[in-house]
């Protein structure tokens, strides 16, 4: 049998065992009703983690109902508080813990205290040594991770030729264009005000606006809403709209490489801001495609072209020098934190081939980049990818939005 019948064998089960424990609850009567009713509770709880472990397992590309999702997680931390924090994430916890909770809940109402006390020190030894095993794990993979990144970094400085280096930079240089950095704020707790900048959650629209949808009828998800004034003080070529929203959706389900059956969508929308109003999401919209939403902040980073972007990969003899190439690149190009998600203008960081072929008369209308955030608001396009919308000089002037070109690249 398939995931898909596994799992809605999985959930009507469970579903049906819950009715009898419902049922079970208001139904006994007795001395120990009040011990029961507690049981029948804890039961209730366990399937509906039961039908979340299901869940999780059919979504997920392994077919192990209990695969290590803890470890493969783990190898993104990298510090001892957050590792503690990714171990005891109530979100991770599998069947086999809640069944053991189950089972202490148990003993604890009905056994002795023997067995109750033995149970229990069972269950806390048996965490203790997975915790310690995930430790060594952790530290391993740290260490090799570590090790590999400088032994790259040593054999990469022992190639580059400087001579080379330097003149990657003169060249890159002269190719040097601003772009504009799109860097999460972290959140309040207040709501955010109509019209501002943000990533993910429902637009801010006018009455008239429609939810776009893929050609199968699927709701796409907001990505970004970005509110044009806000970009003024950091458009130095000033080519963006000093006016208005621009609204990027996406249908995250399929992720369609380029963009086709509607899959994707850039709307412009020059409505005052008075008139605007937070639009409902669309019934269709699943939870998962539901972005948090988080406020965004701007700043400008000086960019260079990728050697995609610059076609030097035609040149046989400049084949020979890509470490020297990307080693300028890296030394002009400064690092951005780990808030960044995007980029709008300037030059892509491209993973796979050049997107546009003239990018004197084309423009990066953004980049945005995978989030690998341990919260809610984490976001993957492919393999840890990113996603490119272009569009020409003129029709940017005209503000024809609906008029890109889109393009995933992944690893």
């Amino acid at each position: 049998m398939n995931k898909k019948v596994i799992s809605l064998l999985g959930i009507i089960i469970c579903f049906i065992l819950m009715i009898v424990a419902v049922f079970l609850l208001f139904a006994t009567e007795g001395v120990d009703a009040g011990k029961m009713k507690l049981v029948y509770i804890g039961f209730i709880l366990l399937m509906l983690h039961s039908c979340y472990r299901i869940y999780r397992f059919q979504k997920s590309k392994c077919n192990n109902l209990e695969t290590d999702e803890v470890q493969r997680n783990l190898q993104q931390v990298y510090s001892l508080s957050v590792f503690f924090c990714t171990f005891f994430r109530p979100k991770e916890m599998y069947f086999r813990t809640s069944l053991s909770l189950f089972i202490i809940l148990v003993l604890g109402l009905f056994a002795s205290p023997f067995w109750f006390w033995v149970f229990l020190l069972f269950f806390v030894v048996t965490k203790a040594i997975l915790l310690l095993q995930y430790y060594r794990y952790w530290k391993i993979y740290q260490r090799l991770t570590d090790v590999e990144m400088n032994a790259v970094m040593d054999e990469k400085n022992d190639k580059v030729n400087e001579n080379t280096v330097c003149q990657f930079i003169d060249m890159l240089k002269s190719l040097e264009r601003n772009a504009i950095e799109l860097v999460i704020k972290s959140p309040d707790n207040a709501a955010l005000s109509i019209g501002c900048s943000k990533y993910g959650g429902q637009p801010d629209v006018p009455d008239d606006f429609q939810w776009p949808m893929d050609d199968h009828n699927r709701p796409l998800s907001l990505l970004l809403q970005i509110n044009c004034f806000d970009l003024i003080p950091y458009d130095t070529e000033g080519l963006l709209p000093k006016v208005g929203h621009l609204y990027f959706f996406y249908e995250l389900s399929e992720q369609d490489w380029e963009g086709k059956g509607n899959s994707v969508r850039v709307i412009y929308i020059e409505t005052q801001h008075t008139k605007l109003h937070r639009a409902d999401y669309p019934k269709e919209l699943v939870n998962d495609f539901r972005l948090k939403e988080l406020p965004l902040s701007f700043a400008v980073r000086r960019s260079y072209p990728s050697m995609e972007d610059i076609d030097i990969q035609s040149d046989q003899y400049m084949m020979e020098y890509v470490d020297e190439f990307y080693e300028a690149r890296a030394r002009l190009q400064s690092e951005s934190t780990t808030e960044v998600i995007g980029t709008m203008l300037g030059y892509a960081d491209l993973i796979q081939n050049a997107i546009e072929e003239d990018l004197d008369k084309n423009v990066l209308l953004l980049q945005l980049s995978s989030i690998e955030s341990e919260d809610s608001s984490k976001l993957m396009f492919g393999d840890c990818g990113s996603i490119y919308f272009y569009i020409s000089r003129q029709d940017l002037k005209d503000k024809r939005f609906d008029r890109f070109k889109f393009e995933l690249q992944s690893y």
